[in-house]
């Protein structure tokens, strides 16, 4: 890639009725929603919202309120496995907050991480996305995927990528890494922690979902004013893209895993695509007010999309509820950048 296209697609992801907005404990019941905030680059704004449902309650900086001390610079994405420990990855502070069900840190792993993005475990593992680092011309070294044992979190192996690994996704005894600079992903079989094989997509490769039958669904943002975004379908072999967008979508996506309903953002507009039908929506979603969309989810428990609206990074942002249906339902404060949900 270009070097001023790199520094482009890197200043994008680093500057990326309302409820209240109290700092008070986070509800942590059945149905509780999670809004990761990256906050501003270079500050330690970054923060986790928690959202019930039932109530309507907000509560703000709930890391930050359980343990008495900021979170971090740039707060890129938030797991939760089964045993609901949670894994708070802070990407421009190099670190892993792992937090139990309170949100009380437990651990922080600092070790062998570099622009780390995102995190999932698989059995006894867990996989973390590292960008890499960069040099004084914003020159990307080499990206990987770090893999460590779930319980000490000592490094178990490394596993060279292309560059700008970003999204995780797991099925069948594979790990498939999204290299959003350029147009592959990285499939690493978790037996063995080697690279299996290399598969070739669309330009600016994203965020992943996996729907009931097992098959990973991958959105394509494009090459530069390319308006060549696409949604693939992937496997341990091979890569098909399913449908042309003829647009440059964000990055983001999420699945109606019951309906096989995928959900993608472009600028204020939620687009959707049936899987089984193969009925594309390009404005399944339009809000006129919003600035400009920068995180989605679909909550299976309640039937309800969730889309977050940054507001330009300047300040807090917006967290719309629609139903299923499109209608509106509600909508919240979050805090600054938030950029994606988890539902617990």
């Amino acid at each position: 890639m270009k070097k001023l296209a790199l520094w482009s697609l890197v200043a994008a992801v680093f500057l990326t009725s309302c409820g209240g907005d109290d700092e008070g404990e986070p509800n942590n019941g059945v149905g509780s929603v999670y809004v990761v905030n990256e906050g501003n680059f270079n500050q330690t704004n970054g923060s986790i919202t928690s959202y019930d449902p039932e109530s309507g309650e907000v509560s703000a900086f709930v890391f930050q309120t359980a343990n008495s001390r900021p979170l971090g610079d740039v707060v890129q994405s938030l797991f939760i496995d089964a045993d609901e420990v949670g894994y708070v990855v802070v990407n421009n502070s190099k670190k892993i907050e792992v937090v139990n069900a309170d949100f009380v840190s437990t651990a922080t792993i600092e070790d062998n991480l570099a622009n780390p993005r995102y995190l999932l475990r698989a059995n006894d593992q867990l996989f973390v996305s590292n960008w890499g680092t960069f040099d004084e011309n914003y020159a990307l070294d080499q990206s990987y995927v770090l893999i460590l044992d779930a319980t000490t979190f000592e490094k178990e192996g490394v596993i060279n990528t292309e560059d700008g690994t970003e999204n995780l996704a797991y099925a069948d005894g594979f790990v498939y890494a999204s290299n959003s600079f350029g147009n592959t992903v990285s499939v690493i079989k978790t037996s063995t922690g080697e690279l299996e094989t290399t598969l070739e997509v669309g330009y600016s490769p994203g965020e992943m979902e996996v729907d009931e039958a097992g098959t990973i669904w991958l959105i394509c943002g494009g090459s530069y004013q390319g308006n060549d975004g696409a949604i693939y379908k992937l496997g341990t072999s091979a890569a098909t893209k399913e449908v042309d967008l003829e647009f440059n979508p964000s990055a983001r996506l999420s699945i109606d895993k019951e309906q096989g309903v995928l959900y993608y953002i472009a600028g204020t507009s939620v687009g959707s695509y049936e899987t089984t039908q193969k009925v594309l929506e390009k404005a399944f979603i339009t809000i006129d007010e919003a600035v400009g969309f920068y995180g989605l989810g679909y909550n299976e428990a309640e039937d309800v999309i969730y889309i977050a609206d940054a507001k330009g990074f300047q300040g807090k942002g917006t967290v719309y509820r629609y139903s299923a249906d499109g209608e509106k339902l509600s909508t919240f404060e979050a805090g600054v950048a938030p950029n994606g949900f988890v539902f617990k």
